[in-house]
C-alpha cells in the first residue's frame, strides 16, 4: 500500500508540474510577478531618489511636441484623463517614473505625461489647426 500511495504522490507532483508549465506560458504568473512589484513599490517611497545628472534635467524646461498631449492621473496610457495640453505648451517636470513625466498643471493639480511626447527645444512656431473645410454647395 506504501508503494502505491507514493506512486499517486508522483503523479500528483507530475500534474502540478504540467499545470505550472501551463501557467507560465499563458502569462498566469508573469501577472502575479506584477503584482508582486507594484506592491512592493507601493510601499516604497513614491519619490525616488535620482543623480545630479538626472535632475538636471528635470529641472529643463520642456515643451509638447504633439498635436495634443493627454494628462492623466496615472503613468498609464489607461489612466484617467485631466485635459490635453497642445502643441508648444511648456511644462514643468517633477518627477519621472517608467517613460512617464509627472508634471505640475497648478500650485494644487499634478498629472502624468508620456516623455516621448515632450522635447526640451522650444517650439519654432506655435501649432495652428488647420482650417475648416468649406463645402461648394
Amino acid at each position: 500500500m506504501a508503494k502505491r500511495k507514493q506512486s499517486s504522490h508522483l503523479a500528483g507532483w507530475i500534474i502540478a508540474g504540467l499545470l505550472g508549465v501551463v501557467a507560465y506560458q499563458s502569462g498566469i504568473l508573469d501577472g502575479i510577478g506584477r503584482i508582486a512589484s507594484q506592491a512592493q513599490q507601493v510601499t516604497s517611497p513614491t519619490r525616488a531618489t535620482q543623480s545630479d545628472s538626472a535632475s538636471e534635467r528635470l529641472n529643463k524646461p520642456r515643451y509638447v511636441n504633439v498635436a495634443s498631449l493627454n494628462v492623466r492621473h496615472t503613468p498609464s496610457a489607461s489612466g484617467p484623463l485631466i485635459m490635453a495640453l497642445p502643441r508648444g505648451t511648456p511644462i514643468k517636470v517633477l518627477d519621472r517614473k517608467d517613460g512617464w513625466l509627472l508634471i505640475d498643471l497648478s500650485p494644487t493639480l499634478e498629472g502624468w505625461v508620456t516623455e516621448r511626447f515632450t522635447t526640451v527645444q522650444a517650439p519654432l512656431q506655435p501649432y495652428v489647426p488647420p482650417a475648416p473645410l468649406v463645402s461648394s454647395r
